[in-house]
């Protein structure tokens, strides 16, 4: 439930029972101001007492993706109800982290789909809208599990359509719909038992119901309480994950990485794309009649730039020499090419790597080269606490060689980001539902350079099941979970991403997580320690399990991981 009081704000005055554009823009500037207040404290309702709860981040940053494409929408538009709501709809698509960014995407599109056609609503217009948005989030989720986000969206919904036909006016609506969200909230631990047990409600819900709260404030005309002093500073602006991307061109020697956007009126987007993707490669555009967004690599900026400008006007242009990035690339291929991946792989030959691509998301760059060992053609920085956007990983698709590409993301909450790519590329996209490095290293070993890509993608799949994860971190707080007693600041022990150990000493909760392994159909433990671990202390940690378990061979590598003292696959 939401940490704030409403009768404590001073009282604004409040926006019209029926909404235009611009009155719903403020609500969702408002939401997203809110949210980013509270990323902090929806963070915190991590299930497991992890420091890399990132579901407030997560949604904190689609909804400023999904508001700045909104604010970028010209004066005339913003006044009509149905292309700001379009707006939003796109932005937090593009923008969306994680699993519950794309959750809260789909809630957004399906809002958009509720009012299309509409330059005012009114509190009826809303609850069809709520209804469309639950309709819509509930058809992105394979296995739709109550308890979640999507029940507190539910029960939103159907509390604003009972107050809807009692009162067309927006702020009744909105009322109903927060109470129904916080009443659902409040019910995830009954519905959950790992809520219950960690002693949180459900955190993706809790976001939902801040944007909820925001907007309802609004059309009561209640003032938002001031930002909060840690979260100082603009939305956004936490965590820009561009700057920590890791090879985003990677061979790519093609002249110039030109980035812009393109505002204007009438826009036929599928023209200046095909155009536009003509003048260069490696080409992401995206973006609708009114406003373009466009990654391309050519060889002369001018050109691109002389064309768009007959568009519309430009914005926030951003051009990079990749020569001298590939100069420095090319050296380090060089010496890879030299040396030959675990277990004999060696990196695939160039002519194979043209027709194919393997990306995989890895966070540390022992990681990355460990994958890159194995046959990853190119590493997408991420990991926990640092999920890519759709955005992100759509323009490492398009960036990478080749029209076969095989994503592997490696984190349980990169998986439906992930699976959203295929859509939205022309080019041939497989998923392997990597849930961990451990899991992509297992699956690199059945890739096959010269298979094709379905074929590759089934049997790296396959080969998930050979390998076991288990992950040593710190407690961030007390808790419970499956009968296990954690404090804040012990060592946990996660195996497959379960809680199985925990304590004070770092080997004893190692030593205990390994053993609830069969070890017997295993060989390889290979150990990755992360950023803040001294290399002595994983060669003693590595010698003890050699001690406990001599008929396994037992490696040590630099993960460089942050978050996570050791990341280690039992093969």
């Amino acid at each position: 439930m939401s940490n704030t009081s409403a009768t404590s704000a001073p009282r604004m005055p409040a926006p019209a029972p029926v909404w235009n554009g611009r009155d719903l823009l403020q609500a969702f500037a408002a939401a997203a101001r809110w949210l980013d207040v509270n990323r902090d404290q929806v963070n915190a309702l991590n299930v497991f007492p992890v420091p890399d709860g990132d579901t407030g981040t997560n949604m904190a940053l689609t909804m400023a993706a999904a508001l700045a494409a909104a604010e970028a929408l010209d004066e005339d538009d913003q006044a009509d109800a149905a292309s700001v709501a379009s707006k939003v709809a796109y932005g937090a698509l593009m923008g969306a982290r994680g699993n519950s960014g794309v959750i809260l995407s789909q809630i957004f599109r399906g809002f958009a789909h509720g009012i299309d056609g509409h330059a005012e609503i009114d509190g009826r217009d809303l609850a069809r809208a709520l209804t469309a948005a639950k309709d819509m989030a509930y058809k992105a989720v394979m296995k739709p599990v109550e308890g979640t986000m999507l029940t507190v969206v539910r029960v939103a919904a159907e509390r604003a359509e009972q107050a809807a036909r009692r009162s067309p006016s927006m702020a009744p609506v909105f009322s109903a719909a927060l109470a129904g969200a916080a009443d659902a909230l409040a019910r995830t631990p009954e519905q959950l038992d790992i809520l219950r047990q960690a002693g949180v409600v459900d955190a993706g819900g809790q976001g939902v119901v801040h944007v909820l709260e925001a907007m309802k404030r609004f059309s009561s005309g209640e003032a938002m309480p001031a930002r909060s002093s840690e979260t100082d500073g603009p939305i956004g602006t936490h965590m820009d994950f561009l700057d920590q991307v890791e090879e985003l061109h990677g061979d790519d020697a093609y002249g110039y990485c030109t980035n812009f956007m393109v505002f204007g009126t009438d826009i036929d987007v599928d023209r200046c794309r095909e155009q536009i993707a003509a003048m260069g490669t490696s080409a992401v555009i995206v973006g609708d009649e009114t406003v373009l967004k466009v990654h391309i690599h050519v060889l002369n900026p001018a050109k691109v730039l002389d064309y768009a400008i007959n568009l519309g006007e430009l914005d926030q242009i951003k051009i990079d020499n990749m020569q001298t990035q590939t100069r420095d690339l090319a050296a380090e291929r060089a010496k890879g090419e030299q040396r030959a991946g675990r277990d004999g792989h060696a990196e695939p030959s160039s002519d194979l790597i043209g027709r194919q691509a393997v990306l995989a998301v890895a966070a540390g760059k022992g990681l990355g080269d460990a994958l890159r060992s194995m046959g990853a053609s190119r590493i997408i920085a991420g990991g926990q606490t640092m999920n890519p956007s759709i955005e992100e990983l759509l323009a490492a698709v398009e960036d990478a060689p080749g029209q076969d590409i095989i994503m592997l993301p490696n984190n349980p909450n990169i998986l439906l980001t992930a699976n959203q790519i295929p859509e939205l590329t022309s080019k041939l996209v497989g998923i392997v539902p990597t849930r961990s490095v451990p899991q992509a290293i297992a699956a690199l070993g059945a890739y096959n350079a010269e298979a094709e890509l379905d074929e590759n993608v089934e049997a790296m799949t396959q080969a998930l099941g050979s390998v076991r994860t288990v992950e040593l971190t710190s407690a961030v707080r007390d808790a419970e979970i499956d009968g296990i007693r954690v404090k804040t600041g012990q060592v946990i022990g996660l195996l497959d991403g379960r809680l199985v150990a925990a304590g004070d000493d770092l080997v004893s909760v190692c030593t205990r997580t390994v053993e609830a392994v069969d070890v017997d159909d295993h060989e390889l433990i290979t150990l990755f320690y992360g950023a803040e671990i001294d290399p002595d202390a994983a060669e003693a940690l590595a010698k003890t399990l050699r001690a406990c378990h001599p008929a396994m061979t037992v490696e040590v590598h630099d993960g460089g991981q942050p978050h996570y003292d050791f990341v280690i696959a039992i093969e």
